[in-house]
């Protein structure tokens, strides 16, 4: 869990944890001090959960996931948000799908809208994530390595999908991170906070995540249905990465657009003229901030 200025929100995430069916083996919470209480609030669930913190001094939320993974013991990494409740069972089921999926490196469930108004919530069954419809493009072409998923990373270093299935457990890049785990084995030695150095917000780290563990021969699964984790995300006005505007849209195609180049530094086979394609294709909206976050990235790379 990588937590800044929810001090809130922490009582009704740990209170999550601390209800699991199976207990983790550690909670390492990566906090950036903010004066808000958050110490407080961690230090008062230290008796009901193994907690390990470490303090984030200075960087991005990308630094603070590098810290969280550099410093979890366990085999298996389960990400939770500082806004999000995990149902009881999350844990659990977690365990029991890489367990029965042995070639399972990392692993996405399904994320519901909870809104919290004093000592009342009301759990949705809405999805927190939307898609839209499938676009096809011939620079959107998956990789060889995601032959058969429903979402992966094109040749051109763009992410792409297909519909998705009516299966419960499919394979698919697809990753949030309010709600995903990897066997941790698989992400020791990820240069994330190096990849994403220049970052604003960090966008789509979950898809380096996927890809770094794909790479290493390991599959990344979606699922759904009643064995898939489920967590609540609560829906509030403070989120420290969406958000609407000019600078929003620049740092969000800032990270696409980037992507090509930290992909090109693990070793992905991308092809920059089907980069280029993707780049002006992508220009057809929201036009001047997406160009000059574009020429960005292109001028500083990663």
């Amino acid at each position: 869990m990588v937590s800044y200025r929810r001090a809130w929100a922490l009582p009704h995430s740990l209170s999550s944890l601390a209800r699991q069916t199976k207990r983790p083996d550690e909670v390492v919470i990566v906090l950036k001090p903010s004066s808000d209480g958050s110490e407080e609030v961690i230090s008062k669930f230290a008796h009901q959960l193994p907690i390990k913190l470490v303090v984030q001094r200075q960087g991005n939320s990308t630094d603070a996931y590098q810290m969280a993974i550099d410093n979890a013991n366990g085999d298996i990494i389960a990400f939770l948000d500082d806004d999000a409740i995990a149902e009881e069972k999350w844990v659990q089921k977690f365990v029991l799908l890489f367990e029965s999926l042995p070639r399972a490196g990392g692993i996405g469930g399904i994320i519901h809208k909870v809104y919290i108004k004093g000592n009342y919530s009301k759990m949705a069954s809405e999805s927190l994530v939307h898609r839209g419809p499938p676009k096809v493009a011939f620079y959107k072409r998956p990789l060889p390595e995601y032959s058969g998923y429903v979402s992966w990373v094109s040749r051109s270093g763009f992410t792409s999908a297909r519909e998705a299935p009516k299966a419960e457990v499919f394979k698919s890049l697809t990753l949030t991170g309010a709600n995903m785990a990897f066997k941790r084995e698989l992400l020791v030695g990820i240069p994330l906070a190096r990849l994403y150095r220049r970052s604003r917000k960090g966008f789509f780290f979950e898809t380096l995540l996927g890809h770094y563990v794909r790479k290493r021969g390991y599959d990344i699964y979606e699922v759904r249905g009643p064995q898939a984790p489920v967590v609540w995300h609560i829906m509030h006005d403070q989120s420290l990465t969406r958000g609407k505007g000019f600078w929003h849209e620049f740092w969000l195609h800032y990270d696409r657009v980037a992507n090509y180049w930290r992909l090109k530094e693990l070793g992905t086979e991308v092809s920059f003229p089907l980069y280029v394609v993707a780049c002006i294709a992508a220009l057809r909206i929201k036009t001047l901030p997406r160009l000059l976050a574009t020429v960005y990235a292109w001028v500083v790379r990663v």
